[in-house]
């Protein structure tokens, strides 16, 4: 084919894909014809078993602005639009979830917002929402959120987000930002803990508390809604209800909800949606997540109308975690919402983190958490990891840990199993049932 002339500044357009051959198509296409035509578009294809690596080459090979990471093992949701990001060669970056569409001038619209100042840190517009075919599909996600294009600032759209525990910006298709403006490590997460359905929500304030936003009221995007969605799953909806709280916390500290009555209204709201959520869940062994952000939120909550001093500079989740709280709450609540046959760590080669570990499975043992507690190494670190397990079982009381070699500690046991961990590691995102989480090593 002949390559578009191209003109402006590159814009990398990320695509994420699992087994996405269905609806694959159809968005490539829409990125390629894009009127902004100076941009790459990378796809990342998560070890898909379908028809999708070979539409891929197809595309790759009838048009070189295309390229194709592939991995050969399943990275999963998280990490796979993470490599994406570390790869983008664009100064501008947009997002194209595998199963939605943009229009053809939906780059160039945001990349002119961006570019109209400086301080303008985000772009997005109004998008619609289809169906499985194409077709349009009435939705509350589909109202406007304003009438009239325009720049936005930045605090006040960051405290709606808050306020109502509602995506008013969007999903990772609707918007398009700068390359620089974002940390590929700390993406999908606040405080060290990972975001496990609102990662774009956390993404959106982190550039909102850098500035303002420009909102096209033109329909820019096409955000599809199909029965195989993840967003549909209950479980993915309950841990989806617990990330509210450690949103609002993160932004109260980042310049968002200045007033404590918004706060209070904020936290207000995802504790009503939490219990919501835990309500309509199948089980009670699944209402963990919701039940940590009921939690979270009425820790906060007591916080705010007590008198008693806190160190609210700390994250909630550390803080309401902590020996002023009955012991049982000094973990997240889900540890607690269904017995464990396991607890399983995988801690580095370091004497303090081991130390750190052989001394939280302890405590897992002692609180009945679960039944047996393995440590599992890569086979590379097993000689080091040895001598440092050994020296750390013998400084305390006695306990049973076996030592497992393998290179997928995720993959080892059969669920529901129990993850130890400092925070911030993700081996076991998706796979443990609930996370024993370390203490924070000290500054």
């Amino acid at each position: 084919m002949v390559v578009p002339a191209v003109s402006g500044p590159l814009v990398s357009v990320l695509v994420p894909t699992h087994d996405g051959e269905r609806f694959l198509g159809e968005a490539l296409r829409s990125a390629l014809a894009q009127t902004h035509t100076h941009l790459e578009v990378l796809v990342g294809d998560d070890a898909s078993t379908d028809g999708t690596p070979a539409l891929l080459e197809t595309f790759r090979a009838a048009d070189p602005r295309v390229r194709v990471l592939r991995h050969e093992t399943n990275v999963g949701a998280f990490a796979n639009p993470v490599r994406l990001l570390e790869e983008a060669r664009g100064e501008y970056v947009k997002f194209l979830l595998h199963d939605d569409v943009l229009a053809p001038g939906c780059v160039a619209t945001l990349l002119a917002g961006m570019r109209s100042s400086d301080s303008v840190s985000l772009a997005f517009s109004h998008r619609s929402t289809i169906g499985a075919d194409g077709e349009p599909v009435g939705s509350p996600l589909g109202a406007p959120l304003l009438e009239r294009t325009g720049v936005l600032d930045g605090t006040l759209l960051g405290n709606a987000v808050l306020e109502f525990c509602r995506n008013v910006v969007g999903e990772l298709t609707t918007c398009l930002f700068r390359r620089s403006d974002v940390d590929p490590l700390r993406l999908w997460q606040v405080d060290g803990r990972q975001l496990a359905a609102n990662g774009d929500v956390g993404l959106w304030l982190d550039l909102l508390s850098r500035g303002r936003a420009f909102y096209s009221a033109d329909t820019l995007s096409s955000f599809r809604l199909h029965p195989t969605q993840r967003s549909r799953d209950p479980r993915l909806l309950a841990r989806g209800a617990r990330d509210w709280p450690l949103l609002i916390d993160w932004g109260r500290r980042h310049g968002f909800l200045g007033d404590p009555e918004q706060e209070r209204r904020a936290h207000a709201e995802a504790l009503r949606t939490a219990a919501a959520v835990s309500a309509r869940m199948p089980s009670a062994a699944e209402a963990g997540p919701a039940l940590e952000a009921v939690f979270l939120s009425t820790a906060r909550l007591v916080e705010l109308g007590s008198r008693v001093p806190v160190d609210d500079d700390r994250p909630l989740a550390d803080r309401v975690h902590g020996p002023a709280v009955l012991d049982r709450f000094t973990q997240e609540l889900d540890v607690w919402a269904q017995p464990h046959p396991f607890a399983l760590a995988v801690p580095a080669p370091d004497a303090a983190e081991v130390d750190a570990t052989v001394e939280a499975l302890r405590q897992v043992r002692a609180a009945g958490a679960a039944d047996r507690l393995l440590i599992a190494t890569e086979q590379r670190h097993l000689d080091r990891l040895v001598p440092l397990a050994e020296a750390a079982l013998a400084r305390g009381e006695d306990v049973d840990v076996e030592l497992v070699p393998t290179d997928d500690p995720g993959g080892l046991l059969p669920a529901p199993w129990l993850a130890v961990a400092p925070p911030g590691r993700a081996w076991h995102q998706g796979r443990a049932a609930a996370v024993w989480t370390l203490p924070r090593a000290p500054r």
